[in-house]
């Protein structure tokens, strides 16, 4: 019994010492990604389609419509026949979005050659209201959240920018513009990291990857967001990189986080907070060193994260400085040892 014990003691001890080495070996993709999310460059697309008919679908069963997609590779036109349906929960709902969110479903044959070789079906986050640059702005910040969490660690879901011009053909092609974030597709980053979603249900935080869940933690803290939840896999999927180790837990959905400051977000009453800029840390406990460490790899990030937002050029000057003091007041946290044990150890699940 004193010798099993010991033993635990002794690989606790190795475990915290190997820390930084895990915490700085980047999860790194076995494979490529799919061509479409190989760039950053805004993506130029064309959406035609029965918009009235398709916006207006947003019951429980709804349907496919018949759309066509196209843009311009190498000067030529690419052009798709592609189906679109209406999706997500709360942007769903009419009185929330007048353009919901939508599932891009195309023909595996067709895209071949493409930059959407390898996707079957992708989730498509569009602008929620048309003429309105608020709208705008949630998405493009709602983006670099994403790419953010790419430079945490590359276990995550790539993202690409697209620019896209709807033309509405029960309206004389009438047109409307937007951006618009296309996600990497479950099946692409299965094959990136050659994993499979996984569906287990009801696990504890800490019985997925130990590891990235500390990285998962403390990034959703610093963007401000308390919208998740890996037991019920709310705004979080489960996928397993090796069926001898626990599944890693990735999280999507930021638009109700302190970083992208929606008007319609509102915290959780039982947090106790005002509005969603506040943090609060939902992360299981570790002991103050393990805390230590994580908050080393993140001041080893803090100058990409920077970087990716004072350097990008949608965000106006006075968002640069909005979003950078936002996320100096998570680092001003992680990097004080008495604020640690207050904002961390003590609001941390038990």
């Amino acid at each position: 019994m004193r010798y099993s014990d010991n033993m635990k003691m002794i690989a606790g001890l190795l475990f915290i010492l190997l820390i930084p080495v895990i915490l700085h070996s980047q999860d790194y993709s076995e494979g490529k990604a799919s061509p479409l999310f190989q760039s950053h460059e805004i993506v130029h697309l064309s959406i035609k389609a029965d918009l009235k008919t398709l916006l207006s679908d947003i019951d429980d069963e709804r349907e496919q419509h018949p759309a066509i997609l196209e843009y311009v590779e190498n000067e030529d036109t690419i052009r798709l026949d592609v189906q679109l349906r209406t999706r997500g929960n709360f942007r769903r709902k009419p009185d929330q979005c007048s353009f919901p969110p939508l599932r891009l479903n195309l023909k595996k044959k067709q895209v071949e050659g493409t930059i959407f070789e390898g996707i079957d079906k992708i989730k498509i986050v569009t602008h929620c209201r048309p003429n309105q640059k608020r709208y705008q702005q949630y998405l493009i910040r709602e983006y670099l959240v994403y790419r953010a969490f790419n430079l945490v660690t590359d276990t995550s879901l790539r993202v690409r920018l697209a620019s896209i011009t709807y033309l509405d053909t029960s309206n004389n092609n009438e047109k409307e513009e937007s951006f618009a974030i296309l996600i990497e597709p479950d099946e692409a980053f299965e094959k990136r990291f050659n994993a499979r979603r996984s569906d287990q249900k009801y696990l504890f935080p800490d019985s997925t990857s130990y590891v990235h869940m500390g990285k998962l933690a403390f990034f959703q803290y610093m963007i401000g967001n308390t919208d998740y939840a890996v037991t019920t896999q709310h705004n979080i999927m489960l996928f397993t990189l090796n069926s001898d180790q626990p599944p890693y837990s990735i999280p999507y959905d930021f638009d109700w986080c302190g970083a992208v400051n929606t008007h319609y977000a509102v915290p959780l009453p039982r947090f106790g907070t005002q509005n969603v800029t506040e943090r609060i840390y939902r992360g299981q406990c570790r002991s103050m060193e393990e805390f230590m460490q994580i908050a080393a790899f993140f001041n080893s990030k803090k100058e990409d994260i920077f970087n990716l937002y004072n350097d990008y050029p949608l965000l106006s000057k006075r968002e640069k400085r909005e979003l950078l003091h936002y996320f100096k007041g998570f680092y001003d946290v992680i990097n004080d040892e008495r604020q640690i044990k207050v904002e961390l150890l003590e609001n941390c699940l038990k």
